[in-house]
């Protein structure tokens, strides 16, 4: 019964990020667009959120992936990534990491908001009910966004964690290259 509602919580998930935008065209008005990837997954636990600007950074992040362990799926998740196709001479990817203390606590991906020329992204754990006390075992959330450059100079993650009800200091990327 658990695993159900956690496929239809990762199912939710993945909907509403997959919702959020349009995908990206040359003539696009979009700042962004969602790229499919396991919403959960153990191997998000070996890397932290990343701006990916270039071809070579995006080979470069994929090779460091070959000597990682603990994936379920390590595959699956470099086919999503290649499979995106992302135009890095348009776009940039990112990764926007999320940790649980718990997986009992549900996550939200929020609708990102545009001002000026920075996409803030919010992740949010939901604090676990009073009187459920969860699992014991960590949760590793990753989200992915194809970002248009012409659009976005930056990206801002939030994150607040549902455990404890921590929030993380905001994390900034820069989407155009140096």
């Amino acid at each position: 019964m658990r695993t159900i509602f956690w496929c239809l919580v990762v199912a939710a998930i993945s909907l509403a990020v997959l919702s959020c935008a349009d995908p990206l065209t040359s003539d696009s008005t979009q700042p962004f667009r969602a790229i499919p990837i396991p919403t959960r997954e153990n191997g998000y636990s070996n890397f932290e959120s990343i701006a990916i600007r270039s071809d070579d950074e995006l080979n470069s992040f994929l090779r460091s992936l070959s000597m990682q362990r603990g994936w379920n799926n390590k595959a699956g998740f470099e086919v999503s990534v290649r499979d995106a196709k992302v135009d890095f001479s348009k776009e940039a990817l990112v990764l926007l990491r999320h940790t649980e203390g718990s997986g009992s606590i549900p996550v939200e991906f929020e609708t990102p908001v545009l001002q000026a020329r920075k996409l803030i992204f919010s992740i949010r754990g939901k604090p676990i009910p009073p009187g459920y006390l969860g699992t014991a075992d960590m949760a590793y959330y990753c989200f992915a966004v194809a970002v248009a450059k012409s659009k976005v100079s930056q990206v801002e993650l939030n994150s607040l964690h549902g455990f404890s009800v921590h929030r993380q200091t905001s994390i900034v990327f820069s989407i155009v290259e140096k």
